[in-house]
């Protein structure tokens, strides 16, 4: 476990990196060539920042630590691992365009929502930042108030991301009636005799199913194998 928070905070140290070389270019950029960005006071100036740095270090230690639990999976839990990842590549490649794309914005929705949330912020303190007429704090509550009505839409396009992922599957992602990664797993287990695979196929009961794995792991122990 110990191992696992280690690449969580390396990802997350990668990913504050990445935001300080955003923020720090930025920054130069911005100090160089707007007068508006000039004229803001610090605050506002490290809130930016704080915008760009904290979803970089939640998404780069979110990513480090699945990575690092890919790694640990072996031997059986291994093939249901590359099991999973053909029967995900048939569906894929059996998808229209419209549903690989609604595919792939549910699966990262989060990513979207936050670099949308970014987004936002800079639009709006953009459009603000033209009015002529109102002092740089005036602006900067009113990029604040649009920020938080773009909020909200972010909010309520999250939960038709959430809900667009939870609908009935269609023909591309039903699976068979039964099957369940556990025993899909002990199905690749080589100590298993032609009868039990047999019973894995049927409609077997719970009980049943837990004998067929303890007689399996007794002639593994048997064989001397861990």
């Amino acid at each position: 476990m110990k191992v696992y928070y280690n690449e969580a905070l390396k990802g997350g140290f990668r990913g504050a990196l990445l935001a300080a070389a955003i923020t720090g270019t930025s920054y130069f950029v911005f100090a160089k060539r707007s007068p508006t960005f000039r004229s803001l006071p610090l605050p506002a100036k490290a809130f930016a920042g704080v915008v760009i740095t904290v979803p970089c270090i939640f998404i780069s230690a979110e990513r480090a630590a699945l990575a690092y639990e890919r790694t640990q999976w072996s031997g059986v839990g291994q093939k249901e691992i590359e099991r999973k990842l053909e029967r995900q590549s048939e569906k894929w490649g059996k998808m229209t365009q419209m549903e690989k794309a609604k595919n792939w914005a549910s699966i990262h929705k989060y990513s979207l929502i936050s670099a949308a949330w970014v987004g936002s912020l800079g639009l709006a303190f953009g459009i603000v930042a033209r009015n002529p007429y109102q002092s740089t704090a005036q602006k900067i509550v009113q990029a604040r108030m649009w920020a938080q009505g773009l909020t909200v839409g972010l909010l309520v396009g999250g939960a038709l991301l959430a809900g667009a992922s939870s609908n009935p599957p269609d023909e591309f992602s039903k699976v068979k009636e039964g099957d369940h990664s556990w025993r899909d797993i002990l199905e690749l287990d080589e100590h298993l005799t032609q009868e039990e695979r047999a019973q894995l196929h049927g409609k077997a009961d719970p009980k049943k199913l837990k004998e067929i794995h303890e007689a399996a792991l007794k002639r593994k122990a048997a064989a001397g194998k861990p």
